[in-house]
């Protein structure tokens, strides 16, 4: 018996096609399906919004359909009429401060789940041996599989020539083809993240370029901020006893961004290495983005909810110290409007899941960072979708499509069509919560988003046909995840 059916199809960076496909029915596939998705309004990044239902059998989607009729499944899921997303894709989040790598692993992936996130790529750096050659890896792996909720993959931070020369081992040996480089972080400013030993100069970015640009699926990532101008600023207004957080965003003005972000583009583009900005801040920055992208098209940009949501004048003291720091209102409506105008790729949280204790009053004391994933979706929908800056489909590319693309795990995640794994995220767009420490599940005790009410939350996370979270609870296990090599 056939049925109304489409199933997708699509290699990387080209665009989506629909086609007629067989319905799997009972006659025809034994038992059935493992799960069927109903009654949902499919959210697929290059076609559009699409009512219609979900196959799912040994964790891939196997079916798109108009209907769910004829079609045998061992468990059914109503979608009320909701959106269903791909599994989002967080491109950027840390985990194992003060050597809690494993509590992370369950607890932060727990809370990426409450918003949607189905997988996440963690920035991975030895806190016990910065400079050491990551030997660790397969046991960092291990820990992950015991404890994760979602699946996840790795970047590396890169700071010394030993760590660049075994960059095809780690590619080879430990499936991770994208390297984080930081222009910032010496002297004072690395002591305040523990970081000792970074060699990053422009000769060092130039070899790592180089080296990364000869790799299938290499990826440079780059914190751009210039470090010996901001180390004078934090000395000079650290010394006049000045305090707040708006002094954290003079100590790095707009300029030490968007100069870095020139300075490293030209690199990249002299070495035809695809480049990739983290948490992009400033309208400065993004002027160069616009001019490179005119002839670059190596190039990726990611900006974080915090720049399109908050100000360096935001009332939170400390808890929004962050690097880059908050701008002005200026930064974030250029932001909105460069991912509008298809300047920036991508939404990362740059979550650390810091906890009060670790944010003293002084903004000189305070830990660098704070928490995000779980708020990444919620915040989109409540300030972009319901506020008319980007439709839902922009939502979907930018959170899920773009950083499955870049980082090599499309279209194994990042998309809804057959092959792909069953990672989902339904969404009640009109469904609206206040933000607390408790909804989010996360180790942290506070959000920056404490008592704002968000409008639109995922009600259920599948990842690879499991659902982790269903009404806000964590309903699977840890150990679920697993991780996913980040290549062609």
């Amino acid at each position: 018996m056939l049925c109304p059916v489409a199933w997708l199809t699509a290699a990387p960076f080209d665009t989506f096609t629909l086609r007629p496909c067989a319905c799997i029915g009972k006659d025809e596939a034994g038992m059935g399906v493992d799960l069927l998705i109903e009654n949902g309004i499919l959210v697929i990044p290059g076609v559009g919004t699409v009512k219609g239902c979900l196959a799912i059998q040994a964790e891939k989607i196997v079916g798109i359909y108009d209907s769910p009729r004829a079609i045998a499944a061992r468990e059914t899921i109503d979608a009320r009429g909701n959106f269903i997303l791909p599994g989002l894709v967080d491109p950027h989040v840390h985990y194992g401060h003060k050597g809690n790598l494993e509590g992370h692993f369950r607890t932060e992936t727990a809370s990426a789940a409450i918003g949607g996130i189905t997988t996440v790529l963690l920035f991975y750096r030895d806190n016990i041996n910065p400079v050491g050659l990551y030997e660790n890896i397969p046991h960092v792996k291990e820990i992950g599989e015991k404890n994760s909720s979602i699946d996840f993959s790795f970047r590396l931070l890169l700071i010394t020539r030993n760590q660049l020369n075994k960059i095809g081992r780690y590619v080879k040996e430990d499936g991770i083809s994208s390297f984080k480089f930081y222009m910032v972080y010496k002297g004072e400013d690395a002591k305040s993240i523990g970081l000792i030993g970074n060699e990053t100069d422009d000769g060092f970015l130039w070899e790592a370029f180089s080296i990364i640009s000869q790799l299938p699926g290499g990826v440079a990532c780059v914190h751009a901020e210039n470090s010996e101008i901001i180390l004078s600023l934090i000395k000079k207004y650290k010394e006049a006893g000045r305090e707040g957080l708006s002094v954290w965003s003079e100590c790095r003005p707009n300029f030490t961004e968007s100069e870095c972000i020139r300075r490293v583009l030209t690199f990249a583009e002299a070495s035809d290495c695809p480049i990739y900005i983290v948490h992009l801040s400033t309208r400065d920055g993004l002027e160069v983005i616009r001019q490179f992208r005119t002839r670059y098209k190596k190039l990726f940009v990611e900006t974080c909810p915090h720049y399109l949501t908050f100000t360096k004048e935001s009332p939170f003291g400390s808890f929004g110290k962050v690097n880059p720091p908050l701008r002005d209102s200026e930064d974030r409506e250029a932001l909105w409007k460069g991912i509008a105008q298809g300047l920036i790729d991508t939404v990362g949280s740059d979550h650390c899941p810091f906890t009060k204790e670790d944010k003293p009053e002084s903004i000189w004391e305070a830990r660098t960072g704070f928490p995000g994933s779980a708020t990444i979706l919620p915040v989109l929908l409540s300030e972009g979708v319901h506020k008319k800056r980007v439709s839902l489909e922009k939502v979907a590319e930018l959170t899920s499509l773009n950083p499955a693309r870049i980082f090599n795990l499309f279209p194994r995640k990042g998309t809804i069509q057959v092959g792909s794994d069953a990672d989902l995220c339904i969404v009640d767009l009109n469904l609206s919560r206040k933000v607390e420490p408790k909804l989010l599940h996360s180790i942290s005790d506070f959000s920056v988003y404490d008592g704002w009410t968000l409008k639109g939350w995922p009600v259920l996370t599948m990842v690879r046909g499991k659902t982790v979270m269903k009404d806000g609870e964590i309903v699977g296990p840890p150990g679920h995840g697993k991780f996913i090599p980040s290549l062609v």
